[in-house]
């Protein structure tokens, strides 16, 4: 596995590196400040607010690097060899993957010095250890109990939240972390869980059967959960040898490929929603994992296998986009603590050899000018809020409006999304509570479609409003800029610097080159370095409509199917039993029942569940507002910080001047240098193949 595990440590190297000069930039900062200002040490409280916010800033790049891991969650259907593929990636067969027996536990892969695998339970009991070979055989399932639990809507281990292998491979040590998932059409509570790993992942792989047709559980999942929410998703077709094997020719060349275009051209249709059709070489690919499996546990490498390109293409996704963007994001961060910490002393040094009084002075006059900062802030807090005023109402309102809706297409709708009910079993008694199972798991489905389907188009508008509010900022920015210039004008006037340098009108970007940073990309404050801000929202609302969705089903799904029993037994009893045995007539007659049942309690429920939308989004804005607001205040707050400490230093005479600036500089010019380092690690990822 050399060329892949090469890419990955050379990019876990820089990272490595990356760490250690942010750590030295903390370190610069809160030692070289103690000598100027005399602070007790790298301590953020104690450091003068300009450097606080610096180190702060470098502290989180550091964390967010320290973190360091490339979660790829394992998606497919039951029997869709998702462990086999795993295995073949390990190299030995670690997970279950027999022909007969399911995953039944969702199972996170990551390094370890040794082999082992540790259950995690959700009552609160201390994580058990238990070797591979007792994991494989007490915590698989057969398929047909799989199908079972997944009517009854019941987890096959109620009280294990998930299980964690360790295994010491080299390119797990670099940072990858694998997430085994059991099949999409596991149970609904099951598939939350597999949606809270979604929301923290780089990756998806998604497992496919070469030789069958996308299911309705996997169109479902994609459409409702990963299309159009920025996750890259890389598709696996595996058992592809299968499509030569079931041939009558399978030495027929031009038989095997007019089967296999076919097979392409089924796909690339199936994925028209998830994938351009100029992306779809880079991520689809044919493999067949138990053929790979075999070859590695004879030790072939894998990159002499199916999946060599497939490996190819994510460790250029991983090191390249993914990586790149995290040390990006720590050396943008790190820039504008430099930048920051610069400015500071560059508006500090002039003004060391006034008098006190003429500092006091001067303080005194840009009084009035703080508060109209301060003024400018407020103002953009009141556009955030009647934004998120006005987008709450309007997306609750929506949300009412599209629920009670439903009832509208619900005979269409259903029909669509479940076609395998079997509703002659409503007739028989000793199948009643299967069907009601089977009913009510179809019904949840139904509504969770019905809810991705609204919160596509409620994440547009949300994006659309925080659009505008960025728009908005440009101008709130332009405002801010014109004041500082203002004090800038005041405390520095036509003069010569303390050092001999003479003062230049348009180097005010010593007070205004930071509020670029201030006021653009606020959201991106919100998440970690690879994810944009619209995966935290679309989070916040995801878990609302499966709190929105259970409480729809629980609500309707007995109220429903009481009455239903009774009126369509009272309109077969009407056609004098004749078309008793009849499916299609029986299906007709359940769902207008249903239908009716439907429209009588939904506007109920919307009513109920309208203030829980409103809620949902009032928090998205209420979080940007907080990051803002905060930012804006740091910013005021440092400004007014740094010239009470020239009064404050003035007043006590505490270090001599000519040294205090040397220390300045010296913060400026070893920060730079440091900065420098962190760059160039950058620019050495960005060279790795």
């Amino acid at each position: 596995m050399t060329g892949f595990t090469q890419g990955l440590q050379q990019h876990a190297q820089q990272r490595q590196r990356a760490i250690f000069a942010l750590e030295k930039l903390a370190q610069c900062l809160g030692t070289v400040s103690k000598g100027i200002y005399g602070a007790a040490g790298a301590d953020e409280t104690a450091l003068p607010s300009a450097i606080a916010t610096a180190y702060q800033q470098i502290q989180h790049a550091t964390d967010k690097l320290l973190q360091g891991t490339f979660r790829i969650v394992v998606l497919g259907d039951m029997k869709r060899g998702k462990s086999t593929l795993l295995n073949a990636l390990l190299g030995e067969p670690l997970l279950p993957s027999d022909v007969n027996p399911c995953t039944a536990l969702l199972t996170v892969i990551r390094y370890g010095p040794q082999p082992q695998v540790m259950l995690h339970y959700t009552d609160g009991r201390p994580v058990q250890s238990l070797d591979f070979a007792s994991f494989k055989r007490d915590y698989t399932i057969p398929p047909e109990m799989a199908r079972q639990l997944a009517d009854k809507n019941e987890l096959a281990f109620p009280d294990i939240s998930h299980a964690v292998v360790t295994y010491p491979l080299p390119w797990l040590e670099s940072g990858i972390e694998l997430v085994d998932t059991p099949g999409l059409n596991d149970t609904e509570t099951r598939n939350q869980e597999v949606l809270s790993y979604l929301n923290e992942a780089q990756a998806v792989l998604f497992v496919l059967s070469a030789t069958q047709p996308m299911t309705l559980d996997e169109q479902r999942y994609l459409n409702n959960y990963l299309a159009h929410r920025g996750l890259t998703v890389f598709f696996l077709l595996n058992g592809f040898d299968r499509i030569r094997s079931g041939l009558m020719d399978p030495n027929d060349a031009s038989a095997v490929a007019e089967a296999e275009n076919k097979i392409r051209a089924t796909f690339q249709s199936a994925l028209a929603d998830v994938l351009a059709s100029d992306a779809y070489s880079q991520r689809v690919f044919e493999t067949s994992a138990l053929e790979v499996l075999r070859q590695r546990i004879s030790g072939v490498p894998v990159e002499s296998t199916h999946l060599s390109s497939f490996l190819t293409a994510l460790r250029s996704f991983l090191v390249e986009e993914r990586g790149q963007a995290a040390l990006t994001r720590a050396v943008t961060l790190a820039q504008q603590a430099q930048r920051s910490v610069a400015a500071s002393v560059a508006r500090q040094v002039p003004l060391l050899d006034d008098s006190l009084a003429d500092i006091e002075a001067k303080v005194a006059s840009v009084q009035q000018d703080f508060e109209r900062l301060e003024g400018i802030r407020d103002q953009y807090r009141q556009l955030i809020r009647a934004s998120c005023d006005r987008t709450a109402t309007e997306l609750s309102n929506d949300f009412k409006t599209y629920l009670v809706s439903l009832s509208d297409t619900f005979e269409q709708d259903f029909t669509e999304a479940q076609p395998d009910l079997e509703f002659l079993e409503f007739l028989q008694r000793d199948k009643r509570e299967e069907f009601y199972r089977a009913f009510k798991r179809a019904f949840e489905r139904y509504i969770n479609d019905r809810m991705a389907a609204w919160e596509f188009t409620a994440k547009q508008k949300i994006g659309q409003a925080f659009d505008e509010l960025n728009d908005s900022a440009s101008d709130y920015q332009v405002a801010y800029a014109e004041v500082v210039e203002v004090i800038h004008e005041k405390l520095m006037g036509r003069r010569f610097y303390a050092v001999g340098q003479k003062y230049n009108p348009d180097e005010v970007k010593v007070w205004t080159d930071n509020i670029q940073d201030l006021f653009e990309d606020i959201p991106e404050n919100l998440n970690s370095a690879v994810n944009s801000f619209n995966m935290f929202w679309q989070s916040v609302l995801q878990m609302v409509l499966v709190y929105v969705c259970v409480s729809i089903v629980l609500q309707l799904v007995g109220l429903m199917f009481s009455s239903l029993f009774l009126n369509i037994v009272g309109v077969i009893a009407a056609a004098g039993g004749i078309l008793a045995a009849q499916a299609a007539y029986v299906r007709q007659e359940f769902l207008k029942a249903t239908q009716q049942a439907f429209a009588q309690y939904l506007p109920q429920v919307a009513s109920e569940q309208q203030p829980s939308i409103y809620r949902a989004v009032k928090d998205c804005f209420k979080t940007y507002e907080t990051q803002a607001i905060d930012r804006i205040s740091a910013d005021i707050a440092t400004r007014r910080v740094e010239l009470s400490k020239l009064v404050e230093q003035k007043q006590h005479q505490q270090t001599d001047q000519q040294q205090q600036i040397q220390k300045m500089q010296s913060l400026v010019t070893d920060s730079a240098a440091i900065l420098t380092q962190l760059e160039a690690c950058l620019e050495h990822n960005a060279t790795v193949t």
